[in-house]
């Protein structure tokens, strides 16, 4: 829509007087405002319409909007088409144009739709799914998996799935992995984990996670090196005193420490491949529901 001046300045709150810096400056806030509403979700249509407004009104006032010169407009075969199908060209248009982003966001949803279904339908499941909590290195995921199964005849196809955990989590991105985190840990068809320090500090004493001390009997592990990963599960806390108390164990799941993790950093298989960063503990979901290729898994790991 073409505002005059008098118009623009009014809608964005500026003065005849006011300097193209200033005039920009006003912009500037509008177009800030815009995008934070849009980030955390809170933008409606009036917002959006009041945006356009906005910018319609800057680009008048900047000089951006022009008079096209009018130019006769001959009729097309494609003029011809809508008449002959009984079609008002300019009605259609118009919808077109009040509704092409509609149509585009309709377009984009079938195509999405399609590469779902595509993908739903070529994609072969995984024999096993391991997660890594921890400083991920995405790029050593392929030679991991790669590894893994020319190593285990039994493993054709490996899935793996990660959150970033490091003790800083002052950012949204950072809590968004925390969240994940717990999600893997309590909702997904992971049986085995490779978590760093942070991971297992904040996840094992709560029991997400199998004991290895029979394991560890049983496939000859040397645990010696993974005694800082005996622990006692906590049954119940006590509630906080204050705020900013930290809550303590009023009651254990467990008699005696038992070892809720094994520390395979030195293992000769994470040789040449830095999946998660200089810690590596694995773990193991309580009741695995492939314990057979667990044990495997295990033994390749702490080689």
């Amino acid at each position: 829509m073409k505002y005059t001046l008098q118009e623009a300045r009014k809608i964005l709150g500026v003065t005849k007087a006011s300097s193209k810096d200033e005039i920009e400056k006003k912009y500037d806030v509008v177009l800030k405002k815009y995008k934070i509403m849009k980030m955390d979700g809170t933008l409606d249509d009036n917002a959006e319409a009041e945006f356009r407004k906005s910018t319609d009104a800057y680009r008048v006032i900047m000089g951006y909007e022009v008079e096209e010169p009018k130019v006769e407009k001959k009729e097309t075969y494609t003029d011809k088409a809508f008449e002959k199908v009984g079609i008002d060209r300019k009605k259609a248009d118009n919808f077109f144009h009040y509704h092409k982003y509609h149509i585009l966001i309709g377009i984009v949803a079938v195509i999405l739709i399609v590469y779902s279904v595509y993908s739903i339908v070529t994609r072969v499941e995984p024999d096993i799914t391991i997660g890594l909590l921890g400083e991920v290195n995405y790029e050593s995921q392929d030679k991991f998996k790669e590894k893994i199964v020319e190593n285990i005849p039994e493993i054709k196809e490996v899935a793996v799935d990660s959150a970033v955990l490091s003790g800083n989590h002052n950012d949204q991105q950072s809590y968004a992995y925390l969240q994940k985190a717990v999600v893997l840990i309590s909702a997904s068809d992971i049986d085995l984990f490779l978590v760093n320090k942070y991971a297992f500090d904040n996840y094992a004493k709560n029991g997400a996670f199998m004991a290895l001390d029979d394991v560890a009997k049983e496939l000859d592990i040397d645990a010696s090196k993974s005694e800082s990963l005996k622990l006692r599960v906590v049954d119940e806390w006590e509630d906080p005193a204050g705020p900013t108390d930290q809550p303590k164990p009023k009651t254990y799941a467990d008699a005696e420490p038992r070892l809720y993790g094994i520390d395979v950093s030195g293992s000769e298989f994470f040789k040449d491949i830095d999946v998660i960063g200089p810690e590596k503990i694995l773990v193991v979901r309580v009741q695995p529901k492939n314990y057979d290729l667990v044990l495997k898994l295990i033994k390749l790991f702490t080689k």
